[in-house]
């Protein structure tokens, strides 16, 4: 099991496809949704906004389902 805030996708990035000539993945497209208390990161995927990331001094925003990683903005 990794325990890390690092990104998954740096994590088991080969490395290795750079040094090949291997074409590298774009970055990931990032979008802020200001909150009441805070803010949402969401990460584009296709034509849709995926919850990456919820930043709040609100608890109650963190039990919303809305703003659950890997649920789709509205």
């Amino acid at each position: 099991m990794l325990y890390t805030v690092v990104p998954l996708e740096r994590i088991y990035l080969d490395h290795r496809a750079k040094d090949q000539g291997k074409k590298e993945e774009a970055e990931p497209e990032y979008k802020e949704i200001q909150l009441k208390h805070g803010r949402v990161l969401a990460r584009r995927e296709g034509d849709n906004y995926i919850v990456h990331r919820i930043t709040s001094t609100d608890m109650s925003d963190y039990l919303n389902g809305d703003y659950s990683p890997g649920k789709p903005v509205l």
